[in-house]
């Protein structure tokens, strides 16, 4: 019986330590599963809070978004041209436009009568017949007399333009603006 006593003994033991060793390997394989899932979740709680930084990212751009839409809105509501701020530009650029059309008039005047006067004077010169009249006394063209009268014809031709000018603006003022204005 002690045989029978100790072989049991024996068996009980050798399942017990196996026993024992399922229970290590399970446990061990349970740690090995719980540190998987422990890393799982360290990873779910970066993800998450990388989320919530952007949801409040998103939220202060949306909070940001609708201040500038108000202020966007009240600036437009302010700034609504009225029919009498379009007729204002409308008469200034009409006036600008005689304005140009009066100096180009009076441009063209001065160029024609510059041109005028430096071909008579030029076919004066080239005269051999004019020139010993004119040179009389003296050998050389006295030029300051012949620019005399182009410097005064430019004073009447600045006198007659700012007259021009002030007349027409006058004019302007008086009457109401016309699409056919800008025609002429």
């Amino acid at each position: 019986m002690s045989e029978k006593s100790s072989s049991r003994l024996a068996s009980n033991l050798e399942q017990l330590v196996s026993r024992m060793e399922n229970i290590h390997f399970q446990r061990g394989s349970e740690m090995d599963q719980v540190s998987g899932v422990l890393g799982n979740m360290d990873k779910l709680v970066d993800v998450l809070a990388r989320i919530e930084l952007q949801r409040q990212s998103e939220q202060q751009l949306n909070e940001k978004l609708d201040r500038l839409s108000k202020i966007m809105e009240r600036v437009s509501e302010e700034t609504v041209p009225t029919r009498d701020d379009d007729v204002a530009v409308e008469q200034t650029l009409r006036k600008i436009i005689k304005g140009v059309k009066v100096t180009g008039k009076v441009m063209d005047i001065i160029a024609g009568s510059l041109g005028a006067m430096f071909d008579t004077i030029s076919t004066t010169v080239k005269q051999p017949d004019r020139q010993n009249l004119t040179r009389s006394n003296n050998k050389e063209i006295d030029l300051a007399s012949v620019l005399a009268p182009v410097g005064a014809l430019l004073q009447g031709f600045l006198g007659v333009a700012s007259e021009q000018s002030d007349s027409s603006s006058k004019s302007s003022q008086s009457k109401t603006s016309k699409p056919e204005d800008i025609a002429d």
